[in-house]
């Protein structure tokens, strides 16, 4: 057999057709058809592996050569597996003939199975999320598909193992294939029950808990099996947590003047800056943030008064600001591709690294009440005494019962202090938001000493509602007419031991929880498998910042091939659209992460 066929090259070049022929028991590949060889595979010892997560894709893995390939379709790839294992059959004169073709026929049949139902999955899915109704549905047939993937890849890596069993009958083993392959049946109850049986408290290492990813997400274990952050901690199943694994000194002092004193007129976005300056959190999980007052959203989508639906959106807008109290470091510069997903019974949220000059984090979030759409687009600038964050662009919010399209900016930020005496942070501008489906308008203004004070109004400019409030306390609404208040917003109480733990909130505190589950679904781009910032959670700070020079160095390596190669990155789950009711260019979300969400770019 031979023809044309997809192979991985490399992270540059990725998929480029390359023209296979199968002669007895040996693979050769070429650049074109007639072409000069430019490998071979020896069946005899191969392990040929299907892929759940890509029923078009093939391994073939001799233990120190593999290559991947892609078919154009699942007949062709079914037909090329079908060859390739009957080539393999011909050359293992000591397995018998009758039980390789029972099992050949079997796994073919899961296969050729599995492929029917991921194809209707994609499709039935996208339907299902259009409708709130049944997003619950579509959830949960997402996570069965993920369980019957799981499975199946368990049954292939059983397989290898007794594949290497019958290899070594002459030397007494006589065990069959087909009698092997009954028993596999146990083995996938045994690694059930082993998973079921992890609770909150037990704890695993990541060589246990990577074991069952080797062959279905290559990259994952790769970069996760041998790195000596993971390889110091312990991972439990624990779903929620009240602190981080190391407290910090909440009074700790940096001598910052000889870092400062360089970076004065400069965009500090640009600058590489030391780990002892970042908090364990990253850009894309800052953002996410903004969800933590979700209920506020929700209470706004129910509210019948327009007007006041407005003042429920500005204290949203707002709260994000309640989170900054006291935190005066820097996030984590996300890696160009990296990732960073929520999902919950309340909303699910997904965040991209969309451009890297200028640094652009896009999210989008969405549930039965609002979607919502954002990117942190923003300058920094030092002066000698502080430091200014000026957000570009607006952040879009729907609300889905009075499909009301709301826009907002936020305002700037100053860091006062940054040399000498004590630190604090000041919000200080107008917020604007537009309702462009009943053309009201809400301002609300920040000043000093954390006041604001708002008005919203109806689309022929009178005054509606009156607001006034603190941003590290609340925000109450008052009727112009009735005089009735409303509060629209309140902060959150602060958990016990706040100071140590970088100032964190209840909600930050658990943006970075890693757990056993987490690893094992996560895509390798996820920023929750970023070793530098995983090692300054944990206080590993010369870990940590050895570590954060290693991802910078690997990044600038992949933009400096992909520029040689005359390649641009492009977002994977984003794209830049001109947004109608501003008429500015925003990253806007494709609507395709939870279907294709994979093993992805090799970031880590």
């Amino acid at each position: 057999m031979e023809g044309y066929l997809k192979k991985w090259i490399n992270i540059v070049t990725r998929w480029q057709d390359r023209y296979f022929i199968l002669n007895d028991h040996i693979l050769h590949y070429c650049e074109h058809q007639g072409g000069q060889s430019k490998g071979q595979i020896h069946l005899k010892v191969a392990a040929i592996i299907l892929v759940p997560e890509d029923p078009l894709k093939i391994i073939i893995n001799t233990g120190t050569n593999e290559i991947q390939v892609k078919a154009s379709s699942v007949p062709e790839k079914i037909e090329w597996v079908n060859a390739l294992k009957r080539a393999q059959e011909r050359c293992q004169e000591t397995i018998p003939r009758d039980c390789v073709k029972e099992v050949n026929d079997i796994l073919t049949d899961i296969w050729v199975t599995q492929a029917a139902f991921d194809e209707t999955l994609n499709i039935l899915v996208p339907k299902l999320e259009r409708q709130s109704k049944y997003v619950e549905l579509a959830e949960k047939l997402s996570e069965l598909g993920q369980k019957i993937k799981m499975n199946v890849t368990i049954c292939t890596q059983l397989l290898e193992v007794e594949k290497e069993k019958l290899e070594s009958q002459q030397s007494g083993d006589n065990q069959t294939l087909f009698q092997s392959f009954r028993n596999i049946t146990s083995g996938i109850d045994d690694f059930n029950r082993q998973s079921s049986s992890i609770s909150s408290s037990s704890s695993l290492s990541i060589q246990d808990i990577l074991e069952s990813l080797k062959y279905e997400q290559p990259i994952k274990y790769k970069n996760l099996i041998n790195n000596p952050v993971f390889q110091k901690i312990q991972f439990t199943n624990s779903q929620i947590r009240a602190a981080l694994p190391r407290s910090q000194d909440p009074n700790e002092k940096l001598k910052v003047w000889s870092f400062i004193k360089d970076m004065i007129g400069k965009d500090l976005s640009k600058f590489a800056v030391p780990v002892y300056f970042n908090e364990p959190l990253s850009m894309l999980q800052r953002l996410a943030e903004n969800l933590e007052y979700y209920q506020t959203l929700i209470d706004a989508n129910q509210e019948q008064d327009q007007w006041l639906r407005m003042c429920y959106v500005m204290g949203f807008g707002v709260s994000a600001y309640s989170s900054n109290i006291d935190r005066h470091k820097k996030p984590f510069n996300p890696i160009l591709g990296e990732t960073f997903e929520i999902s919950n019974k309340q909303f699910r949220f997904v965040s991209e690294q969309v451009s890297h000059h200028p640094p652009v984090s896009a999210g989008y979030a969405e549930s039965i009440d609002f979607e919502m759409q954002m990117q942190t687009d923003i300058k920094t600038k030092m002066s000698p005494r502080s430091m200014e964050v000026q957000p570009i662009g607006n952040v879009y919010i729907k609300l889905k019962q009075f499909n009301d399209q709301i826009s907002y900016n936020k305002c700037t930020t100053k860091i006062q202090n940054i040399i000498f005496g004590n630190m604090y942070i000041e919000h200080i501008g107008d917020m604007v938001f537009n309702n462009y489906s009943t053309n009201d308008k809400g301002i609300l203004t920040l000043s000093e000493n954390h006041r604001m004070v708002g008005t919203v109004y109806d689309s022929n400019g009178q005054e509606k509602y009156k607001l006034k409030g603190l941003w590290n306390d609340s925000l109450i609404a008052r009727n112009v007419q009735t005089g009735k208040e409303t509060v629209v917003w309140k902060r959150y109480d602060l958990p016990q031991d706040y100071k140590n733990y970088f100032f964190f909130t209840k909600f930050a505190l658990n943006l970075n929880l890693l757990n056993i589950d987490l690893i094992k679904q996560l895509p390798c781009t996820d920023c929750r498998l970023r070793p530098d910032q995983l090692a300054l959670e944990y206080g590993f700070i010369d870990l940590a910042a050895d570590e954060k020079h290693r991802l910078e160095q690997k990044q600038r390596q992949r933009r400096k091939e992909m520029q040689n190669a005359g390649q641009k990155h492009l977002p994977q789950y984003f794209e830049l659209i001109k947004e109608p009711c501003t008429n500015e260019m925003i990253y806007k979300y494709r609507g395709n992460y939870w279907r294709k969400k994979g093993e992805g770019l090799d970031l880590f």
